[in-house]
């Protein structure tokens, strides 16, 4: 296995506990009153960062890594539908926001780093 596989299997891991386990866990164990506060924690802090976040590691190799940031954005919709129990049309643009940040991330960090190498 080489080092591009270990790479996207492990934030596939760790997507999938992101954008799939946190929204079970908001759904499931938290009380009504605390939960309106963790959906809102969840949705405008913890998931855009890790959008940034796992942009940024695709930019570092975008050739093989480009698929990160469409993954979390597919699995954050596949959470929220799933525990949630409603197919809210919001989420579908939750879901294009995450996805934006990703890709924007990506190319922020990929043309960051093919401009500084390229003055090396």
């Amino acid at each position: 296995m080489n080092d591009m596989s270990r790479i996207r299997i492990k934030w596939l891991g760790i997507t999938v506990v992101v954008m799939f386990v946190l929204p079970f866990v908001v759904a499931r164990c938290v009380s009504e009153c605390a939960g309106m506060a963790c959906c809102m924690l969840l949705f405008l802090v913890i998931n855009p960062f890790y959008s940034i976040k796992i942009g940024s590691v695709a930019g570092k190799c975008v050739k093989r890594l480009w698929s990160l940031p469409v993954l979390s954005a597919a699995m954050f919709l596949a959470g929220v539908w799933v525990f949630f129990t409603t197919e809210e049309p919001w989420f579908l643009a939750y879901a294009g926001v995450y996805l934006a940040i990703g890709l924007v991330s990506m190319a922020a960090v990929s043309l960051y780093l093919n401009g500084r190498c390229g003055k090396s």
